[in-house]
C-alpha cells in the first residue's frame, strides 16, 4: 500500500510570498491524481515538496503513515520525472537507466553463523521520538511566547489557560518519550542489516523490464542526443519504472513535446500506469491532459485547492466559475443577468469611461424562461444579478426564432475541426460560444439562432463566485 496524506501544507518563501495554502489531500493506493491549474498557481511546488525538492514551511506529508518532512529525499521512496527529462547526455539508454539503481544500497539483513537474525537497539525509532520531543518542545516555547505577549497586553485572540493546558499535554507526551527512549536503549528490537549494492544480474533484470514496457529496447546502445523527444520521455520514465518506487512524481513531463506527441504519450502513461500500479501524482497546466488521464483531480489557483473530484465530478459539477471555466475546452460560457423571479434578464455589456469599472451592465428585454428547478434553485435571488453558466456543447442551432428561448447570437468566428464546428458569438456584447456538428456556412452568415438546454444549466453567485445549489 502507498498510502499518501497532505496534513494543512503551506509554503512560503523567503520574500514572504505564499505559494500554498492549507492544502489537504489523502491520495490512496494505486491512484492516477492530477493537480491542475494555471502557471503560478502552486501546483508544482507542492509537488516539489512532496519529492523533498522544497522545505514544507507549515504542516505535514505521511507517507504510508510515516511523517516524511524531514526525511532526506533519497531516502523517501519517490521517483521523479522532469519536465526536461534531465537524462545524462554521454550515458546510453542502458546506462541512463541503471544508474539510480547502481548507485543506491539497500538494507540487507545480517544472519548469524545458525542463520538466526541478529537483534540490535532500534536507533531509527529511538531517533524517531527524539524528533517528536523536539517538536513539542518547539510548540511549548511557541506557546510561553504567547502567553508572555498576552500578560504584556500584545495577544488578545489566544486564551492563557488553553496555552498553559497544551503545554501541560506536551510535558507529558515528552516524559513517555524518554521513558521509550530509555527502554529501547537497554532492549535490542529490530534486526541487524548492513547496506549492499544491487548486484548486476538484478539491475540488468530491472532495466530489461522497462525497456520492455516502454518500448526501448532496440535504443538501449543509443546516446540521448539520438533519440526522438518521446524517446527520451519514455527513458525518463523508465529511469523512475527500475526503482519500484511507492510514488511517482511527474512535473509537466509532456510540455516539451509537440502535439500530436503528446496526445500518444498522454495514453502510454495510462498504460504503463495500470501496468506498474504506482500511486502517481501528476502536475500539468493542461486541463485536457488531466481530464483523459486523471482517476481524480485537483484543481489549484493562487495556493488553493479550488476543488477535488473525478473529471466526471468537476466538469458536470463545478463548485465555482474558476473551476466551470478552466475545466472543459471551449470554455463554458458565463452570462450576467438578473433573475426577476420568473426569467433571467440578459443584460447588454458595455464599455464604461470610469477608469474604476472595466464594463457597464444594463437592463434589457432579452430574457430566458428558467425551468422549474432552476427557479426554485434562485428562489433567494429574485432581482438579484446573477451568472448563467452553460457548456458550449449545450447551446443549440435552431433553424428560426419563433420558438420558445430561442435566442439572437451574432457569429464573430469560427473553427472547422473535422467532425465538429465552434462558432464563437456573442449576445448583448457578452460572449456565447457553442460547439455543433452540423454542416453550416459559419463563414458567411453573421447571425445564428440558438436555444439553450437550460437542464444543462448551471447558476453562480455574481460576487462569491461560487454555484449556487
Amino acid at each position: 500500500m502507498s498510502n499518501l496524506v497532505f496534513k494543512n501544507v503551506n509554503k512560503i518563501y523567503d520574500n514572504n510570498v505564499q505559494a500554498v495554502f492549507d492544502f489537504n489531500l489523502e491520495v490512496n493506493d494505486k491512484e492516477f491524481i492530477v493537480f491542475v491549474g494555471p502557471s503560478g498557481c502552486g501546483k508544482s511546488t507542492t509537488l516539489r515538496m512532496v519529492a523533498g525538492l522544497e522545505s514544507i514551511t507549515s504542516g505535514e506529508i505521511y507517507l504510508d503513515n510515516v511523517l516524511v518532512n524531514d526525511i532526506a529525499p533519497v531516502d523517501r521512496n519517490m521517483a521523479m520525472v522532469f519536465q526536461n527529462y534531465a537524462l545524462y547526455p554521454h550515458m546510453s539508454v542502458y546506462e541512463n537507466l541503471a544508474f539510480g539503481l547502481k548507485m543506491r544500497k539497500f538494507p540487507v539483513e545480517i544472519l548469524d553463523e545458525n542463520n538466526n537474525h541478529i537483534l540490535v537497539v532500534d536507533k531509527n525509532l529511538i531517533a524517531s521520538l527524539k524528533y517528536d520531543n523536539s517538536l513539542l518542545k518547539k510548540k511549548n516555547k511557541i506557546a510561553l511566547k504567547n502567553i508572555r505577549n498576552i500578560e504584556k497586553g500584545k495577544e488578545k485572540n489566544l486564551k492563557k489557560d488553553e496555552l498553559l493546558e497544551g503545554i501541560s499535554k506536551n510535558n507529558e507526551e515528552i516524559k513517555k518519550n524518554e521513558e521509550k527512549i530509555l527502554e529501547l536503549q537497554k532492549t535490542p528490537s529490530t534486526y541487524k542489516f548492513k547496506m549492499v549494492r544491487m548486484p548486476k544480474e538484478q539491475i540488468d533484470e530491472k532495466v530489461q523490464y522497462a525497456a520492455e514496457i516502454l518500448g526501448l529496447k532496440p535504443y538501449l546502445k543509443r546516446k540521448p542526443a539520438a533519440l526522438s523527444g518521446g524517446q527520451r520521455q519514455r527513458v525518463a520514465l523508465g529511469r523512475a519504472i527500475v526503482r519500484n518506487p511507492k510514488v511517482f512524481l511527474m512535473d509537466e513531463p509532456l510540455s516539451n513535446l509537440d502535439a500530436k506527441l503528446r496526445v500518444q504519450m498522454r495514453s502510454e502513461i495510462t498504460k504503463i500506469h495500470k501496468t506498474v500500479g504506482a500511486t502517481t501524482i501528476y502536475v500539468t497546466h493542461d486541463q485536457t491532459e488531466a481530464m483523459t488521464m486523471a482517476d481524480r483531480m485537483v484543481v489549484m489557483k493562487d495556493g488553493y485547492i479550488q476543488q477535488i473530484g473525478t473529471p466526471k465530478e468537476l466538469y458536470n459539477n463545478p463548485i465555482n466559475i474558476f473551476v466551470a471555466g478552466f475545466i472543459g475546452a471551449p470554455a463554458m460560457n458565463f452570462i450576467k443577468g438578473k433573475f426577476d423571479g420568473e426569467r433571467f434578464m440578459i443584460y447588454k455589456i458595455e464599455e464604461c469611461d470610469d477608469d474604476n469599472a472595466k464594463e457597464l451592465a444594463t437592463e434589457t428585454d432579452t430574457f430566458i424562461e428558467l425551468t422549474p428547478t432552476l427557479k426554485d434553485r434562485l428562489k433567494d435571488y429574485i432581482n438579484k444579478d446573477i451568472v448563467l453558466g452553460i457548456r458550449p456543447e449545450d447551446v443549440l442551432l435552431v433553424d428560426d426564432n419563433k420558438g420558445k428561448n430561442v435566442l439572437t447570437i451574432k457569429s464573430e468566428i469560427s473553427e472547422l475541426l473535422g467532425t465538429e464546428t465552434i462558432i464563437y458569438g456573442t449576445i448583448n456584447n457578452q460572449a456565447l460560444n457553442l460547439k455543433t456538428n452540423k454542416e453550416i456556412d459559419s463563414k458567411n452568415q453573421k447571425e445564428f439562432y440558438v436555444s439553450l438546454k437550460l437542464e444543462k444549466a448551471h447558476v453562480f453567485d455574481i460576487e462569491t463566485t461560487n454555484v449556487i445549489k
